[in-house]
């Protein structure tokens, strides 16, 4: 049974102009089906907006969700999916969505839904005490401030391997050449890699300074999007070096982790992880790669750019009641990147995984 937010809402949304038959309402379990229906379907819609985060993040970190939706009638025309995180070296964030690159409102075109769904997600967040983050991709017409430091890259694949091969920069075939010479080879996998890809992603997550999400929570991955969600490993000889989580959604095949064992680089790991994960993605009918968010700058940013792939602008929107600003949490994260990277594996892993859900990127 949904639950109809307080008729309070009506004159704010008639001040603005909108079709007073238009009501935002949270979703509740009942609702997963109809939820989904509307996403599979509105445009601009992202793996992030789709139901099952909503139980991945209670089962890993027992995060709240609030599932908001508006409608005209009984008709869908908007979503806006939204978690709680809370730390206390961080603060309380409601987040669309927390750990993804994405999520913001997705209204099908729908201007009135977007703005009925943006101002209550507002008043959300300000009884709750936290600060509202919305991860869109394209700018919005939103009177919210707007950080720019975070793009994603993106390469289109075509439809055929060979002629992906041939577009690639001939540095980046080489280099792909390189690591089939050190005898590096990949794999695709489910859940059975789950051990092999968690062991190198905290690994380097300890190596970068951050902490790392629990394996619980790639476990809940793989569960609760089941065939959109795959693992690919990388081998030398019997020994994983290299892994990344693939996500599907639609025609686009995204990476948003991956890892390499640092003692590895010099094999290229990295090259040959990404080349099979685009060559998977050609294979099986996508035609978008995700190469997953950077800092303007970055080594990562410059590294993803030299496979021929180009910047799209992320516009993540901010809203806090107490002038809270985003780099905040920036400043707090390179003071505690310092302390991290000097731990131990298995400390780090330990700690972090009691921490990892109470920070939001």
């Amino acid at each position: 049974m949904r639950h109809v937010l307080p008729q309070g809402n009506a004159p704010r949304l008639n001040q603005l102009g909108m079709n007073p038959e238009l009501v935002v309402r949270q979703v509740t379990t009942s609702g997963g089906r109809e939820w989904d229906a509307f996403v599979d379907q509105a445009s601009g819609a992202m793996v992030a907006h789709s139901w099952a985060w909503r139980e991945i993040l209670a089962e890993a970190y027992g995060l709240r969700s609030i599932y908001l939706a508006a409608f005209e009638g009984p008709r869908m025309t908007g979503v806006l999916p939204l978690a709680l995180t809370e730390s206390r070296l961080f603060g309380r964030h409601l987040v669309s969505m927390p750990f993804l690159d994405y999520g913001g409102v997705c209204a099908g075109g729908s201007p009135a839904a977007e703005r009925a769904l943006v101002e209550e997600a507002m008043g959300l967040a300000d009884r709750e005490r936290a600060v509202l983050q919305l991860r869109n991709v394209g700018q919005r017409e939103l009177e919210l401030a707007c950080s720019l430091d975070k793009v994603t890259i993106v390469f289109e694949l075509g439809r055929e391997e060979r002629d992906l091969w041939n577009r690639l920069p001939s540095r980046r075939r080489g280099q792909v050449r390189k690591a089939r010479r050190n005898g590096l080879a990949a794999s695709i996998h489910g859940s059975e890699g789950l051990a092999d890809f968690y062991r190198v992603y905290a690994t380097n997550m300890r190596d970068l300074g951050s902490p790392a999400h629990r394996l619980g929570f790639f476990r809940a991955i793989m569960k609760g999007l089941g065939g959109r969600a795959r693992l690919i490993l990388v081998h030398a000889n019997d020994r994983v070096i290299g892994a990344g989580l693939i996500v599907l959604h639609r025609e686009t095949i995204g990476v948003p982790f991956a890892s390499s064992l640092r003692s590895f680089f010099s094999l290229a790991p990295n090259q040959i992880l990404y080349w099979e994960a685009m060559r998977f993605g050609v294979v099986n009918g996508y035609r978008l790669f995700d190469f997953g968010r950077s800092s303007k700058g970055a080594g990562t940013f410059e590294w993803k750019l030299e496979w021929g792939a180009e910047p799209v602008q992320l516009h993540w929107y901010h809203h806090s009641q107490r002038g809270h600003s985003p780099h905040d949490s920036v400043n707090r994260m390179r003071w505690a990147t310092g302390v991290w990277r000097r731990l131990p594996v298995g400390v780090a892993n330990k700690v972090g995984s009691a921490l990892r859900g109470g920070i939001p990127n």
